[in-house]
């Protein structure tokens, strides 16, 4: 990471590759595993559930996500191939689970079904998404009715001030919008809930970091 400028971190945020890439996200996972735990608490999660993630990076969150209810089928989508390869590790390692994990470009469509999941989550992602309409609309399609999505983000000024945050990889979104964007698609019961953590940035460095959970329901 110390050889990487400021633009390479940014697009290796975005898309983790090499011995660069495997490095950021053994960062990535230290950083964002509050943030990740949280999120899933939030969709309070019950046995047989179907879950997707959107970016599950090193995966390394899992063992989390399978202790919350039994019997929890997760699939995850993901466009770095670095990070397919590290997920398939951990994976392994929960043989028992019912995992599958696929590699996908930009998120214009999901390969599922329609009315497929009960929950959908993502940490950490929105500011990758050119156009979150489609992508909240796409959610909307492959959850069930009564299901829920919670999506987790870094608070937008405080990681607007991140020297990382180039502005052509990068897209910052007001909470206030998101919910309405949420709104318009169709969820209901739209709620947040703000945080603030000790734990160290993608340089990593120790920083005080507000992040937001937004969850709404089908």
């Amino acid at each position: 990471m110390s050889m990487l400028d400021l633009n390479d971190v940014a697009n290796q945020l975005r898309c983790p590759s090499g011995q660069a890439g495997e490095e950021l996200a053994e960062m990535m996972f230290k950083s964002n595993s509050n943030m990740i735990y949280k999120t899933v608490d939030r969709l309070q999660l019950d046995q047989k559930d179907a879950v997707l993630e959107i970016g599950f990076g090193s995966a390394k969150h899992l063992p989390y996500i399978f202790s919350a209810a039994k019997n929890i089928r997760y699939h995850g989508v993901e466009i770095s191939p670095l990070m397919m390869e590290m997920a398939a590790k951990v994976k392994e390692s929960l043989e028992q689970e019912q995992i599958e994990l696929t590699l996908t470009g930009e998120l214009n469509s999901l390969p599922y079904s329609d009315k497929a999941f009960n929950h959908c989550f993502s940490v950490n992602t929105v500011y990758f998404w050119s156009d979150p309409v489609k992508y909240f609309t796409e959610i909307y399609r492959v959850l069930k009715p009564g299901g829920s999505i919670a999506l987790s983000y870094i608070r937008e000024d405080f990681a607007q001030e991140q020297p990382f945050a180039k502005e052509d990889v990068f897209h910052f979104y007001r909470t206030e919008w998101l919910i309405r964007i949420l709104t318009n698609i169709g969820y209901s019961h739209v709620e947040r809930w703000q945080y603030i953590e000790n734990t160290f940035d993608k340089l990593g460095n120790k920083v005080i970091r507000p992040f937001v959970v937004l969850k709404g329901k089908k």
